[in-house]
């Protein structure tokens, strides 16, 4: 079977099933939900499969960011280092 289809098609729903700052694991969580509900045709090793493929293309269009500490762009020593 051709998963492509159903990987664009969550590709393209994103937005609307993953609400903004969601990590990845509750990420899958709601994807998988969305499968058995759009699809329940879908073996469990296949839903498997969509659902990482869709959780990497996020991840690549960095989706699910990075959490920094502070400013990253502000140029400030820290105090061991400002000797």
């Amino acid at each position: 079977m051709n998963l492509a289809p159903f990987i664009a098609d969550l590709l393209d729903r994103s937005d609307d099933l993953i609400p903004a700052n969601t990590d990845q694991v509750a990420a899958r969580t709601l994807l998988l939900e969305e499968l058995s509900l759009e699809y329940p045709d879908l073996s469990p090793p296949q839903r498997s499969q969509i659902v990482s493929s869709v959780l990497a293309q996020l991840a690549a269009d960095d989706r699910f960011g990075w959490e920094f500490c502070g400013d990253i762009s502000k140029d400030e020593l820290a105090a061991e280092d400002a000797d």
